[in-house]
C-alpha cells in the first residue's frame, strides 16, 4: 500500500486488554511522533487503540488477517497492528512479528519484547507501520556475526509467502519471551490475591515476634542462615501455591515441550515474585511491631548484650520467615480464578475457545 504524497493515515492498534492495552495507550502518541519523523512525505498519521482480543487458532497463531475485512469495513483504517501480551507461534516456532503485506496488517507478541519500555515498542510498531506502508522490511542484511549473535530470524510464512516472520531463536531468545512473560502475568496483581496467607503469616510471624526464644535464635544465627531459611521459605509458599491452585502446566499436543518449559518457568517466576513481595510486607509490619512493641532495654536484657536496629532487624526477619511457613502455608489465593487467568495456559486456552463477532471492539471499548 503506497502512501500518497499528502495525505491522512490511520493506524488501528488493537490490543488486549491489560499489559497489551495499557502499553498502546501510553505509547499511541509517542508513536504518531515516531512515524511523522520516519516518512518522507507529508502524511498526518493518526492511532486509535481498540482494547480487546483475537482468537488464537490451536496451532498459538493468531486469527488477524480473516478479521481484516470486518474492522477495515467498520473502523475504516489503513493499517492494522495487533499488540498481543501472549506468546506468538507459528510452525511451532516463538515469534516476534508477522507482517501480512497483502492485508495491510501485522501481529507484534509484547512478550518477545522482554522487558521492554515504551519507546522500545513504539519503535516496534514504528518498524511494522513502515514496512506495511513502504513494502521493504525494516534494515539492511546482517552479518554473519550479526546473525550468530542476534536472537531474532526472519523468514517467509509457508502458508502466504507474502507474509514475512520475525521469530526468536535460542536461549537467549527463550530468556527474553520469559521475562516478557513474566512481566505480561503482572505478578505485582496477584499480591492483594494473597490477604489471607498474608494475614495468616503475620499473625504467626508477630507470635514469633513476642517469644523470647526466638529473640534468642535470631541474635544466635548467622546472616547465611537467615538468608537460607528466607529463601527456603518464599520457595515453599510458592511451591505450595503453584500446586495447590492448579498453576502447574501439563501440556499436551503441539509445542508440548516448549510450553512446558517457557510457560511453566513464567508462572513460577510470577507467582515467586508475588510470594516474595508478601514476604516482604510482612518483614516490614513485623519490624515496624518489634520497634513499637519491644523495649531496647528490655530486649538487652534477654540477649545479656547491647542492642541496636539490626538486632530488631535479625528478630524481624526470623519471625517473617517462620511466618511464612507456618502461617501461609494451607491457605491460598483469595480469588483461585483470577490467579489461573494470570497464567498463559489459562489464557490461551479462552483465546482458542473466543468467538469473534464484529460488534466486540465496539463493546469491550467503551
Amino acid at each position: 500500500m503506497n502512501v500518497p504524497e499528502s495525505s491522512a493515515c490511520v493506524v488501528g492498534l488493537i490490543a488486549d486488554p491489560g499489559t497489551a492495552d495499557a502499553m498502546a495507550n501510553r505509547v499511541a502518541r509517542r508513536l504518531e511522533g515516531v512515524l511523522a519523523k520516519l516518512e518522507e512525505h507529508e502524511v498526518h498519521w493518526e492511532v486509535q487503540v481498540a482494547p480487546f482480543s483475537l482468537p488464537l487458532g490451536d496451532s498459538g497463531r493468531v486469527a488477524l488477517e480473516d478479521k481484516v475485512p470486518k474492522l477495515r469495513e467498520k473502523h475504516g483504517w489503513d493499517y492494522i497492528i495487533y499488540l498481543t501480551d501472549a506468546p506468538h507461534y507459528v510452525q511451532q516456532r516463538p515469534v516476534r512479528s508477522v507482517v501480512a503485506s497483502e492485508s495491510c496488517s501485522a501481529v507484534l507478541s509484547m512478550p518477545s519484547l522482554g522487558l521492554a519500555r515504551p519507546r522500545t515498542v513504539a519503535s516496534a510498531l514504528a518498524e511494522l507501520v513502515k514496512e506495511l506502508s513502504t513494502g521493504q522490511p525494516p534494515g539492511s542484511a546482517p552479518t554473519p556475526l550479526g546473525r550468530a549473535i542476534s536472537v531474532h530470524a526472519s523468514w517467509q510464512d509457508a502458508e502466504n509467502e507474502q507474509n514475512r516472520i520475525s521469530s526468536i531463536e535460542g536461549l537467549r531468545g527463550r530468556l527474553l519471551l520469559i521475562a516478557g512473560m513474566v512481566r505480561s502475568n503482572r505478578p505485582w496483581k496477584l499480591v492483594p490475591r494473597l490477604s489471607s496467607a498474608l494475614a495468616g503469616a503475620v499473625a504467626t510471624g508477630a507470635f514469633g515476634v513476642f517469644y523470647t526464644s526466638i529473640w534468642s535464635m535470631a541474635d544466635y544465627l548467622s546472616t547465611q542462615r537467615l538468608w537460607l531459611i528466607t529463601l527456603s521459605s518464599i520457595a515453599i509458599l510458592t511451591l505450595w501455591l503453584l500446586l495447590h491452585n492448579r498453576l502447574w502446566e501439563s501440556p499436551k499436543g503441539s509445542r508440548r515441550r516448549e510450553r512446558l518449559v517457557v510457560y511453566n518457568a513464567a508462572t513460577v517466576l510470577t507467582v515467586g515474585f508475588a510470594a516474595t513481595a508478601m514476604y516482604l510486607l510482612m518483614f516490614l509490619a513485623l519490624l515496624a511491631g518489634a520497634l513499637i512493641v519491644i523495649d531496647q532495654e528490655y530486649l538487652a536484657y534477654q540477649l545479656r548484650h547491647g542492642v541496636a536496629f539490626a538486632d530488631y532487624v535479625n528478630l524481624a526477619w526470623l519471625a517473617s520467615s517462620l511466618g511464612t511457613m507456618g502461617g501461609a502455608i494451607g491457605s491460598s489465593f483469595d480469588e483461585v480464578r483470577e490467579v489461573q487467568r494470570a497464567t498463559f495456559s489459562q489464557r490461551e486456552y479462552e483465546r482458542r475457545n473466543m468467538e469473534f463477532s464484529i460488534s466486540e471492539p465496539d463493546d469491550e471499548s467503551d
